[in-house]
């Protein structure tokens, strides 16, 4: 009885450990059989990615999947002087769809950086990533910034409100420096999403000192998505890399 109890405690012990972790999902589900994908190539900024997001090879059974079957997530002991080089196995005939892209901590996927379709493919796929910036920031510049706010905000010979958010301008434009139209906000305040005017812009219809509602601008896909990746991104810092 001693024996059966003790063991019934050390089970409960480990459970809970690994539910304080604060880890959602396996940082690796896979297995053995089947295809498998190789990724490979020069990445940088693969380390600025908050704890709520993860770098991973990921195999989706169909391309409008929000979830991902089988994933292995990207550590540091992948990369060698910036060289990347990392295989996900065990790909059955259900996986249509393996990306190299960010999931959130529930294994949904965020953002794809490159993606093949290995329906009918050899054992062997090779994914070549060549020379990738994958940081956090840049992943917002690519995603979100440069399609859709860089629209009305440099894209073209207007810059609303005199704020430049392409490529190359965006980071300097925004993070740390006072809104011309909030009075007492920093457009991106570091550390402090809520308090920052793109926040602000883009989660509330309506903000005192900003004509037009931005609100409206944002698809449902990007609401669930991109912006608590932009809020996760500047209470971590608004690191640029």
């Amino acid at each position: 009885m001693k024996r059966i109890t003790f063991a019934f405690i050390t089970l409960m012990a480990t459970c809970l450990t690994s539910c304080d972790d604060g880890l959602i999902y396996p940082e690796t589900v896979q297995s053995t059989e089947g295809k498998t994908v190789k990724v490979e190539g020069v990445i940088n900024g693969y380390d600025s990615w908050s704890s709520n997001y993860r770098l991973s090879l990921a195999g989706f059974e169909n391309t409008d999947d929000e979830y991902a079957t089988i994933t292995k997530t990207i550590s540091s002991s992948d990369i060698v002087d910036g060289k990347l080089s990392i295989e996900l196995s065990g790909l059955g005939g259900e996986i249509s769809i393996v990306r190299f892209c960010i999931l959130d901590r529930l294994r949904r996927h965020i953002i794809t950086f490159k993606e093949a379709d290995i329906t009918g493919a050899a054992d062997i796929v090779t994914i070549d990533v060549n020379n990738m910036d994958v940081s956090m920031f840049n992943t917002i510049q690519q995603s979100f910034l440069s399609t859709t706010c860089a629209n009305c905000h440099g894209a073209s010979n207007r810059i609303a409100a005199g704020l430049d958010l392409t490529e190359g301008k965006a980071y300097q434009a925004m993070v740390g420096i006072d809104s011309k139209k909030v009075d007492g906000k920093k457009i991106v305040a570091p550390n402090d999403a809520r308090n920052s005017v793109l926040h602000m812009v883009l989660n509330q219809e309506s903000v005192e000192g900003i004509g037009m509602n931005h609100f409206d601008l944002v698809s449902e896909k990007n609401a669930q998505s991109i912006l608590p990746l932009i809020d996760s991104w500047i209470n971590n810092g608004a690191q640029k890399e």
